[in-house]
């Protein structure tokens, strides 16, 4: 991609995705299902089919397309650590956060005993929960949960009433995927370190909105998935570098021992790995900047700043409106653009399906959020409406979603 060296309009970040072009009738879609998935510029689509069509090969060999693969992960697993302010020999990759999380999990349960304890969150997504419930009853471990607040965020007093000399780790969300709350991650991990427990954040839904920190949280794990910001289906795991060596992880004997490389199970998605580094690269990009952390950072505020904007536009036509019910924050503060809500007589897939036929694409279930829904009593009328932004979208599709909403409850 070209290195742009002012600010990029909006249309010309619009011009990237090829994906926006897509006509329903005769207006083009509206991607507002984002929080499931963004879509992707088109240097990543580039990136992934020139790896292959200039020949993909293992790692190890002596010969030119081996070690232009090696060079390709060194060169994404540097781009992820300035994406996350980690150092590259903290980041692993694989299949997804799911699979990733699961594999922790497992290692990290060798080092617990029967009595120890474990805190979730009923605020997350079932991977961040179900992966370390398994771990810990086939340890003979109790399993804590710490509930959400009334507006669905996490608070550390709660968490703080769940902690003991017994807990040994502590797993939570940066953001909810399902109402855009951004919880208050240092006070949390500060909190589980004061009893040392170690901490695993997802990162998921939040690294589409905010730049995340590794150091300045002072995490121990956290993982998140490309295919959220812009990039292509591929899992990254942070460790403390400390943590990944001691720790022993589930692979084949053969395997290279040291870390990252003993957490990547199996031959790597070498082609999705170079759709990551071009989707890093794309961000820097979109302020003109590089893809160091720095760039980064100087994107990361732009995003903050438009998506704020398209948040407050949304609210402020939400407000007017009678008959939802909008769960998480009424404002935009400690918030992202992803908004839940219900209809007081309409099921949430009527309200997708309507939208559909507007060629405004949005998610409706529980969105793998199952302890939210199920503590919300949501499950019985088929869970929320998910409606989603991120920064390519105009303040005019933000217009066109509220419309139709609008006539929904007229």
């Amino acid at each position: 991609m070209e290195k742009q060296h002012t600010s990029t309009s909006l249309q010309r970040i619009r011009e990237q995705f090829p994906a926006l072009e897509r006509l329903e009738g005769n207006q083009r879609a509206v991607y507002s299902d984002a929080p499931g998935g963004t879509q992707v510029p088109v240097s990543v689509i580039s990136a992934m089919s020139d790896y292959q069509q200039s020949g993909s090969a293992n790692l190890g060999g002596f010969f030119a397309t081996s070690e232009e693969t090696m060079a390709l992960l060194e060169r994404a697993r540097e781009a992820a650590g300035q994406l996350l302010n980690a150092p590259a020999d903290s980041i692993a990759f694989g299949a997804n956060m799911t699979s990733l999380t699961l594999a922790l999990s497992r290692a990290i349960a060798r080092t617990w005993q029967k009595g120890d304890e474990i805190v979730v969150s009923s605020l997350d997504h079932d991977a961040n929960i179900t992966p370390w419930v398994l771990a810990a009853e086939e340890r003979g471990c109790t399993v804590r949960t710490m509930d959400f607040t009334a507006s669905q965020n996490l608070c550390v007093t709660e968490l703080e009433r769940l902690l003991s000399n017994r807990t040994r780790l502590v797993a939570f969300t940066l953001a909810s995927n399902v109402t855009g709350s951004i919880t208050p991650a240092a006070e949390l991990i500060r909190a589980a370190h004061s009893v040392n427990a170690l901490v695993h954040v997802d990162a998921v839904h939040y690294t589409a909105h905010r730049l995340p920190d590794v150091q300045a949280l002072d995490v121990d794990f956290l993982t998140c998935s490309a295919y959220k910001f812009c990039g292509p289906y591929l899992g990254v795991m942070y460790g403390r570098p400390e943590l990944l060596g001691s720790l022993k992880p589930y692979k084949v004997r053969a395997a290279n021992d040291q870390p990252p490389w003993c957490w990547e199970t199996g031959t790597q998605n070498f082609t999705a790995i170079a759709g990551l580094l071009a989707c890093i690269q794309y961000h820097g990009w979109l302020t003109g900047s590089d893809h160091d952390r720095k760039g980064l950072q100087t994107s990361a505020r732009w995003i903050e700043e438009h998506e704020q904007q398209l948040s407050q536009r949304f609210l402020d036509g939400l407000k007017h409106m009678t008959g939802f019910t909008l769960y998480g924050s009424d404002t935009t503060a400690g918030r992202t653009p992803t908004f839940a809500m219900a209809h007081h007589r309409q099921s949430s897939a009527r309200l997708a399906q309507r939208l559909a036929r507007h060629g405004i694409y949005t998610w409706s279930g529980h969105f793998y959020a199952v302890d939210l829904l199920d503590r919300l009593k949501l499950h019985e009328r088929d869970g929320l409406l998910r409606i989603g932004f991120v920064h390519y979208h105009t303040p005019e599709e933000i217009d066109r979603v509220l419309n139709v909403l609008e006539d929904i409850s007229a």
